[in-house]
């Protein structure tokens, strides 16, 4: 990581002692782990520190939930001397009521980001692309360049951003210094085994027969094995008592499948279809069918929104782009 980029994101915390931190709606582990540590580390030394999510995190997340954090109605934006925005590629993501985002782009807000995609929407932004995951920016920063303290409880909540924006270090984005920072959260007393445990090991049975549901009845491939996609419908989702923020990790059983180089979950939003994308591949950037789409994201993993009226459409234009990606 680029060390002038840290220092001076290290003096901006360092300068600031009333702090509001936010980040994406429908908040992945990244994007939690990220707030709920970096939340953690500035109340533990000494400094004003808000954190604000829009909706309870999904059920993974919950037993980890610090004191403290808002999740009814967003604060009060001109409270704070500093707002920082974390994980968050385009300034439509951020997790804020609408009403108040025209406000939040004129205050004093910092950006920090790992997706190479981000559009700049802060007043100060700090995007390094080559890390793993945002935590990782916030462990490498706050160890090197500021100073403070991290307790056992940041240091998990770090761990936990990583952990998950890896895949528990299986994902290609996994490098030597992803490790070595892994080695100083635990050094630091970061609880791998809870986090292991909670976040890989601890499925709800409901969900687990969700899961083989959807395989059995939705699971759809194509291009001689290649690609995998599945619709996770509202039926499937109401028959099992599974809400729509725990199927963060749903699409993993379709990337694990031998021969698949791109794997799609689609589920229906508002007048059309959410997509997430992943590629086992990197000669296939699932990026660039995300960008075409008016999403982003990185080239292993992204995701986009396509209007359609019935899934079908939905799915034939994806097989179309997809098909001319994989050649």
């Amino acid at each position: 990581m680029t060390k002038n980029i840290l220092d001076e994101l290290g003096s901006v915390i360092k300068g600031n002692d009333n702090f509001l931190l936010l980040t994406h709606e429908k908040p992945d582990g990244d994007a939690i782990g990220s707030l709920f540590g970096l939340f953690t580390v500035l109340r533990e030394n000494g400094k004003k520190a808000d954190a604000y999510l829009p909706e309870k995190p999904p059920m993974r997340y919950a037993p980890f939930v610090p004191e403290g954090i808002i999740t009814d109605k967003a604060p009060d934006l001109g409270s704070y001397s500093c707002i920082v925005c974390l994980d968050t590629a385009t300034s439509d993501r951020i997790g804020i009521e609408k009403s108040l985002k025209e406000k939040l782009l004129s205050c004093p807000l910092i950006n920090i980001d790992h997706h190479p995609d981000n559009k700049l929407f802060g007043r100060q932004n700090f995007i390094i692309p080559d890390a793993a995951a945002t935590a990782e920016i916030i462990f490498v920063t706050l160890q090197d360049s500021t100073g403070m303290r991290i307790s056992q409880t940041a240091a998990t909540f770090l761990m936990m951003g990583l952990l998950m924006d890896t895949g528990g270090f299986r994902f290609d984005n996994t490098g030597a210094s992803t490790l070595k920072n892994a080695s100083g959260l635990m050094a630091a007393g970061a609880d791998y085994s809870r986090l292991i445990n909670a976040l890989f090991f601890s499925q709800p049975l409901n969900f687990v027969r969700m899961e083989a549901e959807l395989v059995s009845r939705n699971l759809r491939t194509s291009f001689s094995g290649r690609y995998a996609w599945a619709y996770l419908s509202d039926e499937i989702l109401a028959e099992f008592g599974v809400e729509k923020r725990d199927t963060e990790s749903l699409i993993d059983i379709l990337r694990q499948i031998q021969g698949v180089e791109i794997a799609v979950i689609l589920y229906r939003k508002d007048d059309g279809f959410k997509i997430s994308l992943r590629s086992k591949n990197k000669k296939y950037s699932v990026a660039k069918v995300a960008r075409a789409l008016n999403g982003g994201g990185h080239e292993l993993a992204a995701g986009a929104f396509i209007k359609a009226g019935d899934v079908s459409e939905a799915e034939k234009i994806l097989l179309d782009m997809i098909g001319e990606l994989l050649g």
